[in-house]
């Protein structure tokens, strides 16, 4: 990627083309209810520019990208390039992606512009978008959950409606509720005509009572994210117009909700809520090595607050995590605060907490916090990355002479589908060469095994896995044992926890990447007792393509008794992995760990500023600060979404999406601002 930096005066001419003008909403001051509605529909629907169908895919290329680039799909985790594997059928889960209709084309009988409105057709699995159907959205208590986990359908148990609805994850409720807020007020001239179980029939209130309390209940709980910000300006650039449930959460309260009555002024928002973190948001750890300390940064965002926000840790192992403050002021707040959660893996096993933020008028919010410690011999995160060179860092590993350590590139090649493993347990019996440990049930469930019980743990294992050829998927049927519901079922690799999954009340389809091992690997599935899970199926193969290993000059590398190596020699902008073997004892090879080098080439410096900066893989490295510059980074809509005082010349703004931002380093006597594309 590529640094640009710009004058001020540059900066303000692109914040008005991400922006609407200033007076776009101005005519829906002072209006409420029906009037509101009607004045928004006459905003958004001015200027707007129809698209055709298939041009929704280039939109997509900007307004539904993940920070990996990856295509975003709100009911599936399959992935895609933005422009690749388009499709219009739906065959098989993860084989293409195509335009889903969150309000179902046949309530509006396939008409245009609203069949290809960006606001509400999103990009989706094929096969996903197809189980979806026409159902209405809705929350079904149980129901059969969708091939690859994300979202259900089921028998309504919300109060006024009995039918079938789809049910999403938590994290896009509210994203939905305000697509839906958004079409009926877009499309008002037209919702006499309209179908299906949401609407009425009629312009005001659109909805029928049940769906508008849902959709309700759900803009409150799921308030407004980044990715909804993101996905508006994109839009905007392309339809001239927005949603005006994004920009001003609290239209929906005026017009719908706690406000009837009560006339909106878009100078005078005062609803209180949180963009960051999202509804969902987990911070996982991952497999950390035992009496290691880890740290992770994480946004708190929040708006229109009342007073601080209190921030509390509770749950089984709340003693093992930390944070560095449980108070943050409204003004910290507001301008967007990053924190710091910490893991002490002073045990070993799976450690669960529950990170609660609640305080300053906003509907509290819960992170859930991960982590699993293991005293097993690993490599660990490289410290000191730079343009060219890092630290490779690992354990102890008991009577180890010394280490071995490889660093290496992975390049992908096409290849047949190999399956090592297919297990269906038609037989009621374990298959012969697996081993179990604790307790292990082959009889409760036609077809399907249990670990655990009450008292004790359970866990089978898979030995002789011959994973060194590559890269293969993990993919387990799983349900938790009837009211367990913090029922885990956690799959290890040669000792490491890998992927550790919550069941729920119906089998589901949990996967993972087994990353290229030696030559004879064990796998392990494990449940905790009281947290009882039923397995249907496993199954281990590859995905039709081998991951080539290609180790760098000079390496695998013989060293001593060890357990750092500074790695040198290396391009930029980079993609490196490595792995470790003991040497002198019968440790199996580490666990792969990935490492980005930075960006250091390519700088456009401007002659007239002092600062400069680094794009790197996670963010943006600031030089040649002065002393006590205090930091502000703003995305192109105005927010200031990092700040932080550094004491001396470096500091490093860590950044999850990709875009421009538009950062200000405020010293004593002078302030500067630059703008950089991440």
């Amino acid at each position: 990627m590529r640094l640009f930096i710009f004058s001020i005066v540059s900066i303000f001419t692109l914040l008005l083309v991400a922006q609407p003008p200033a007076t776009y909403y101005n005519r829906a001051n002072g209006k409420s209810d029906a009037q509101l509605k009607t004045e928004l529909h006459t905003i958004i629907s001015d200027g707007y520019k129809s698209k055709s169908y298939d041009y929704l895919y280039t939109i997509y290329q900007t307004s539904d990208v993940t920070e990996d680039g990856k295509v975003w799909d709100m009911y599936s985790t399959c992935t895609w390039v933005p422009g690749q594997k388009k499709c219009g059928n739906y065959k098989n889960v993860c084989d293409c992606y195509n335009r889903e209709h969150s309000i179902p084309q046949s309530w509006f009988s396939s008409r245009s512009p609203m069949v290809s409105d960006a606001f509400h057709v999103y990009p989706t699995d094929g096969k996903v978008n197809g189980q979806r159907s026409s159902y209405p959205f809705g929350e079904c208590a149980s129901g059969t959950t969708l091939s690859n986990g994300q979202g259900r359908l089921g028998k309504s148990t919300f109060s006024g409606y009995s039918g079938t609805v789809f049910e999403p994850v938590d994290e896009y409720k509210g994203d939905f509720a305000r697509t839906y807020f958004y079409f009926a007020t877009r499309y008002e001239n037209i919702m006499t005509t309209i179908g299906g179980e949401s609407f009425n029939n009629t312009k005001y209130p659109a909805f029928t009572t049940w769906s508008k309390e849902l959709f309700l209940k759900w803009h409150r709980q799921d308030p407004v994210s980044h990715k909804e910000i993101t996905r508006n300006n994109a839009i905007y650039m392309h339809q001239n117009n927005r949603n005006p449930f994004i920009d001003y959460p609290e239209l929906a309260e005026h017009i719908w909700g706690n406000r009837v009555g009560q006339p909106f002024n878009a100078a005078s928002v005062d609803f209180p809520y949180l963009s960051m973190p999202t509804v969902g948001y987990q911070v996982i750890f991952g497999t950390v090595a035992y009496q290691h300390v880890t740290t992770i940064e994480m946004n708190i965002k929040g708006h229109n607050l009342t007073g601080e926000l209190t921030l509390n840790i509770s749950g089984e192992n709340s003693s093992l995590f930390n944070i560095n403050t449980n108070r943050i002021s409204k003004e910290d707040a507001e301008n967007g605060y990053v924190l710091q959660v910490t893991h002490i893996a002073s045990s070993i096993g799976n450690h669960q907490a529950v990170l609660s933020v609640s305080g300053g008028g906003i509907t509290p919010a819960t992170i859930a916090l991960k982590a699993t410690s293991s005293d097993n011999f690993m490599a660990i995160q490289a410290t000191d990355v730079s343009h060219d060179a890092f630290t490779a860092n690992w354990t102890t590993s008991a009577g180890a002479t010394g280490y071995e350590l490889d660093v290496y590139t992975l390049s992908n090649e096409e290849n047949e589908q190999v399956e090592l493993v297919a297990e269906g347990f038609s037989s009621n019996s374990l298959p012969g060469g697996w081993s179990s440990a604790g307790y292990v049930s082959t009889t409760e469930v036609d077809g399907a095994i249990r670990l655990a019980s009450g008292s004790q743990d359970g866990s089978v294992t898979i030995p002789n896995l011959d994973l060194s050829q590559g890269e293969v998927v993990l993919s387990v049927v799983a349900k938790r044992y009837e009211s367990d519901t913090n029922a885990n079922l956690t799959a290890s690799l040669n000792g490491n926890a890998i992927a550790t999954w919550l069941t729920g009340v119906d089998f589901a389809t949990y996967s993972v990447n087994l990353p290229q091992n030696q030559t004879l690997s064990t796998l392990t599935l494990s449940a905790s007792k009281g947290q009882r899970v039923y397995i249907d199926s496993v199954n281990i193969s590859s995905e039709g393509e081998t991951w080539v290993k290609t180790s760098i000059e000079g390496y695998p590398v013989r060293l001593g008794n060890t357990l750092s190596y500074q790695v040198t020699n290396l391009q930029e902008n980079n993609l490196y992995y490595y792995d470790v073997i003991p040497i002198g004892n019968s440790t199996n090879i580490s666990n792969r760990v990935e490492v980005q080098t930075t960006v250091f080439s390519n700088i456009d410096i401007q002659k007239d500023k002092n600062i400069y900066a680094v794009s790197t893989f996670s963010g943006i490295a600031l030089y040649n600060l002065g002393a006590n510059a205090h930091i502000e980074v703003y995305n192109l809509i105005g927010e200031c979404i990092f700040t932080t005082r550094v004491s001396d010349s470096y500091a490093f703004i860590p950044l999850k999406t990709k875009g421009i931002y538009i950062i200000k380093s405020n010293q004593t006597t002078t302030s500067e601002s630059i703008k950089v594309i991440f």
